[in-house]
């Protein structure tokens, strides 16, 4: 493949982490935009290597999935669902699968790359306790579209998750039909 032209989802990358003030060594997941077509993932892949650098070593170290190949392309609403997808993994600290992706494209070298194909739920595990996990997710297209989203886990005091499940005095139920 030719090297394409990425300065728009490279510059959208640098600048997440630039106004985030954090650095790309410090994320563990990235949610891809990943359309499963050769030129596309080709030039997201170029985008995010150029913006997370080479490989370190003989493993890659940053799991890379799409909820593409699950769900289908679903236009705008895309990047929502990859964001909960996202928020979900950080919640459950797990690294979430990417299904019906088994053999990446050899075309995007990812050998060569931080990233690998998550291709089954595996624990998050995390050995910084000075960082928290932290994931992006990327939302491209070549309509001029170039967004990439940081998210980060929450590291706070518990909560009481049973806020929500008071005894209320009443509850309203509102239902509407064409007819009786």
């Amino acid at each position: 493949l030719l090297a394409p032209r990425t300065e728009g989802q490279q510059l959208s990358i640098m600048r997440a982490y630039h106004d985030a003030s954090i650095s790309p060594d410090t994320i563990g997941l990235v949610e891809a935009h990943g359309t499963g077509i050769p030129l596309g993932d080709a030039v997201e892949v170029h985008s995010l290597q150029t913006c997370f650098g080479p490989r370190r070593g003989q493993h890659a170290d940053v799991a890379m999935g799409s909820v593409k190949s699950m769900v289908g392309h679903l236009v705008p609403a895309s990047g929502a669902v990859s964001l909960i997808k996202t928020a979900l993994a950080l919640h459950h600290r797990v690294l979430p699968p990417t299904l019906h992706a088994d053999t990446p494209n050899p075309n995007l070298a990812l050998d060569q790359t931080r990233f690998y194909l998550c291709t089954e739920p595996r624990p998050w595990v995390h050995g910084n306790a000075q960082v928290p996990r932290r994931a992006g997710v990327n939302a491209f297209g070549f309509g001029g579209i170039n967004a990439h989203a940081i998210l980060e886990e929450y590291t706070g005091p518990a909560t009481d998750e049973r806020d929500l499940e008071r005894d209320w005095p009443c509850e309203l139920v509102v239902v509407s039909a064409k007819n009786r």
